[in-house]
């Protein structure tokens, strides 16, 4: 493949702004963004409510989440140019795209190029991190970017078309990266384009048991399970691209619209324990929920008007 161009203005802009840059082969680079932030302004930590009120249970209940341990998160799903560095005879479901992300690659795969970046990019991964993919929290935290609505543009597939490409923009096939508008975190092609992979494994239930302000929550196992992709892809329709929307599948297996983006962590993080009780709030949230998917309810929106600012939002 070619050496990497500045094909878009997001290209160019994450050249710019990028808060860390690694050099693969080739003089290819992978840039990333510093979490969490507010503007230009690194923080300790910072919270959002995570999931979704009316949609689907397993998003089920809204929560509030503390994010505690700083992350990178990689401006762009990773590229065919940037994965073909790594392994050169991977076949693409797009081939011959190299600025468009990498497709047909599975969790393992995905790891695999981490823990390679972990070896031979030692040099410039910052001390105390190590690649690898995010966590759900990390991934919802970073693609919101301080949003409450269905996606960081807000709510609507008018919305969704100006940061997207879904099956309604999509021309059936993955676009480059970049091309279309970035959140406030500067990270694009967090809503569709192609799903990506988290480090968690699947568990339906999860929101459930966390108690409101738990702490970098992530589901862990060592079994061969079911894990979690995020996100939504070129041929989904507008609802699979929210930010809350979580879907899971075997690790093994490749799809054309499956691809990943990479996390640099501090350390391990903490998990919140695998049989912890739902708060009384939770409990709460989630029968408003299930009464509201019944028909109870008289609307199902997630804007503003109905679910104020997190900063004067309070939990009852």
């Amino acid at each position: 493949m070619e050496r990497q161009t500045d094909t878009t203005n997001g290209w160019k802009h994450a050249l710019e702004e990028a808060d860390l840059t690694l050099t693969l082969p080739g003089d290819i680079p992978l840039t990333f963004r510093r979490l969490p932030r507010r503007g230009d302004k690194f923080l300790e930590s910072d919270e959002f409510w995570m999931g979704s009120r009316g949609e689907y249970e397993d998003e089920e209940p809204l929560h509030l989440v503390h994010i505690t341990q700083p992350f990178y998160l990689g401006t762009f799903p990773v590229t065919q140019r940037q994965f073909s560095t790594f392994r050169p005879d991977h076949e693409y479901g797009f081939p011959d795209r190299p600025d468009n992300p990498a497709d047909q690659v599975n969790w393992y795969e995905a790891l695999e190029f981490c823990q390679w970046l972990n070896e031979n990019g030692r040099d410039e991964i910052p001390a105390g991190f190590t690649a690898t993919l995010p966590s759900e929290a990390q991934w919802e935290y970073a693609c919101r970017a301080g949003t409450e609505t269905e996606y960081y543009t807000g709510d609507g597939e008018a919305a969704l078309a100006a940061a997207s490409w879904f099956n309604g923009n999509s021309e059936g096939r993955t676009h480059p990266v970049g091309q279309l508008q970035p959140n406030d975190f500067g990270l694009h092609d967090m809503h569709g384009n192609v799903w990506e992979w988290c480090r968690d494994a699947s568990d339906q239930h999860a929101y459930k048991r966390r108690l409101d302000g738990v702490c970098d929550p992530e589901v862990t196992s060592d079994a061969d399970t079911d894990r979690v992709f995020r996100g939504g892809g070129w041929v989904n329709s507008s609802g699979y691209c929210r930010a809350a929307c979580r879907l899971r599948w075997r690790p093994g297996v490749r799809v054309r619209f499956r691809g990943f983006r990479v996390c640099l962590v501090s350390g391990p993080c903490p998990v919140s324990p695998a049989a912890e009780p739902a708060s009384r709030a939770g409990a709460r949230r989630d029968a408003a929920a299930k009464a509201e998917r019944a028909g109870s309810a008289q609307k199902n929106n997630l804007s503003e008007e109905n679910f104020p600012n997190r900063k004067t939002r309070k939990i009852e």
